[in-house]
């Protein structure tokens, strides 16, 4: 496996190319980044909602009650084509769900870290930890404009040392690929 994957070694360059490419793209521009999030989130409620009205039509045949699978699916379509048609809508009710799981992921976070406070050491950083994650929820809900910009930046920071790692792997390959080729070339 390591020889094919040696052999392709010029494949994880380009993908680090491309990788890097895209995180400058999403850095320097923002905005095509969220559009292209928004779009793909609608593409996944489509096919979700496409498929729980088809579950919903499987269990109807056999046991009755889809109603929870249509009113599931039904919405996820809703929220499919609204998300595709109207990109900002669905950038801003992202950012605010965003906004919204920090703060209740981070406070649930730091109650946690004081639940358990008397049976694990350093239970401060789990705290901490909660208490900036809620923070950074609040800071999002007061100005979602800076939250999408947030999002944005992860995406292209992400791709980035993505990009990076894949291109240090490939040249490592090609390397690999140089010195198992003239060993064959030796013992022929």
């Amino acid at each position: 496996m390591l020889a094919t994957a040696a052999r392709q070694w010029w494949v994880l360059i380009l993908q680090g190319i491309l990788g890097i490419a895209f995180g400058l793209v999403a850095l320097f521009n923002p905005g095509i980044t969220l559009v292209t999030l928004a779009l793909l989130f609608g593409a996944w409620a489509l096919i979700s909602g496409i498929s729980s009205l088809a579950e919903g039509w499987r269990v109807a045949e056999h046991r009755g009650r889809s109603w929870p699978f249509a009113v599931s699916g039904v919405v996820s379509i809703v929220a499919g084509i609204l998300a595709i048609l109207v990109p900002p809508a669905a950038i801003g009710g992202l950012i605010l769900f965003l906004g919204a799981w920090l703060i209740v992921s981070g406070v649930m976070e730091a109650y946690a870290a004081y639940q358990i406070r008397r049976e694990i050491d350093n239970e401060w950083m789990l705290a901490l930890v909660g208490i900036l994650r809620a923070a950074l929820g609040l800071v999002i809900l007061a100005a979602p404009i800076v939250g999408a910009i947030l999002v944005a930046a992860t995406v292209g920071w992400v791709a980035i040392l993505s990009g990076i790692f894949a291109i240090g792997l490939g040249w490592r390959l090609r390397r690999l690929h140089g010195a198992t080729t003239g060993m064959r070339g030796a013992a022929a």
